[in-house]
């Protein structure tokens, strides 16, 4: 039978998902990239997940870093027990995970942590828990820290709204578990956008056509909720920088790259000209047709000098991931669609990751990027965004993160943890 706790659904699993944008590495190295310091995660650091699930991004992270310290927070105890067992299995003993809400854990008062994310948690939650959520990261990130808040957002996900409402509204009259709810209330919207129900909104159509092929357990974590709340994005910067942190830009490299590659052409010169911040990036949010967004946060923003930008930018590895080619022409896809850059600068950087990791300053030497460290920096953001190129770190002991892809194989997920790039990547 389907069940809620204070209108989210319990009964069914959330699926194990991982988001390579949580990794510290990763949250790291933007910070960087955006001009700002950043926890030194070659150091012993602590991070916190704040709605981990089954903690599957946590526990890639915690088999990268053995000289980390990681906790995991959720209020579904049939989770963590998965959690758990896992960490048992690859010998994480660097990790911990903790059955509270998240007022009861912003009162515990734990040793601050130098990053706190949550993924999949505030734009579905209560009013109440949104708040605990804040006060976590106000008691507990450390001065410096880096918080990572993923959320739907304006104006892409206006048009599931409708969606969401038909689907949360007929799932109590059907039986079984919120997955079948979730499977039947598809059905009916399936039967309506037959029927013409949606012929003047094209946009909910292609949602729909694309909830068709997806989890419905998943689906009904999404979707099968009271409080489903999509935000404009700078109206969350203003509930967080309220709290003493500063917006650093976006954990998706793509939505930090120059207009030029990340805005329609016909928009760019408009939003380039716009002098208020919170209009501009909300212009941009509109021109992307942003659906969710991975905002990157700071207590005490740090920003770099021009000469310790330099230093810190120029001091990061990079490493081609596997599967790369090891050479161009690369096509890169964006939410904008295709986007043209200089394929001899794309040929010439990978050719020279395919030889072997490499950092800022090394690659900024290339005679294709004389001259030009920031046609360098924008190349290597898309190579990053197209999964081709991770930031890379001294690799510790191999043997959890193999046990941990073992335990992964053993539960069907479909990963292999690389613990010189401080990621997992999927499998087939």
């Amino acid at each position: 039978m389907a069940q809620r706790a204070d209108g989210y659904t319990t009964d069914v699993d959330y699926p194990a998902f991982f988001y390579k944008e949580m990794q510290p590495v990763w949250l790291a190295c933007v910070a960087r990239l955006l001009g700002f310091g950043a926890p030194d995660v070659a150091r012993p650091f602590r991070y916190g997940e704040l709605g981990c699930g089954v903690g599957i991004n946590l526990l890639v992270a915690a088999a990268c870093h053995p000289q980390a310290a990681f906790v995991g927070v959720d209020a579904n105890e049939r989770h963590l027990r998965t959690a758990r067992e896992a960490a048992q299995a690859a010998g994480l003993t660097n990790i911990t995970f903790v059955h509270a809400g998240f007022t009861e854990f912003a009162a515990s008062r734990p040793a601050p942590f130098d990053f706190l994310a949550t993924h999949g948690v505030w734009s579905w939650i209560a009013p109440q828990h949104r708040a605990g959520l804040l006060a976590c990261v106000q008691a507990q990130l450390a001065p410096g820290g880096l918080f990572y808040l993923h959320y739907m957002c304006h104006p892409g996900s206006t048009d599931l709204q409708a969606l969401q409402h038909v689907l949360n509204l007929f799932a109590p009259h059907v039986p079984g578990d919120s997955a079948r709810q979730l499977q039947m209330g598809l059905k009916l919207l399936r039967q309506l956008a037959e029927r013409g129900m949606f012929a003047d909104r094209p946009g909910v159509l292609r949602h729909l056509q694309v909830l068709q092929n997806k989890d419905p357990h998943h689906l009904a974590h999404e979707f099968l909720t009271d409080h489903w709340q999509p935000q404009h994005g700078v109206d969350v910067h203003r509930q967080v920088g309220a709290l003493g942190l500063d917006y650093l830009g976006n954990a998706d490299v793509f939505n930090n790259l120059d207009v030029a590659l990340s805005i329609p052409g016909q928009l760019q010169a408009v939003v380039r000209q716009t002098q208020i911040p919170a209009l501009a990036e909300t212009l941009k949010d509109m021109a992307r047709n942003s659906h969710q967004r991975m905002d990157l946060f700071q207590r005490g923003a740090r920003p770099l000098g021009q000469e310790a930008h330099t230093a810190q930018l120029g001091a990061t590895v990079f490493q081609a991931m596997p599967g790369a080619p090891a050479s161009g022409p690369v096509a890169f896809t964006t939410p904008i669609g295709p986007v043209e850059v200089p394929q001899a600068l794309v040929s010439a950087l990978l050719q020279r990751l395919a030889a072997g990791p490499a950092s800022f300053a090394e690659l900024v030497q290339l005679p294709a990027f004389a001259g030009q460290p920031g046609a360098l920096l924008q190349i290597l953001q898309l190579l990053l965004m197209q999964e081709l190129v991770h930031p890379a770190q001294a690799a510790p002991d191999p043997g959890r993160a193999q046990a941990l892809t073992q335990w992964f194989a053993h539960k069907g997920v479909a990963l292999r943890v690389l613990e010189k790039a401080g990621t997992a990547v999927r499998i087939a």
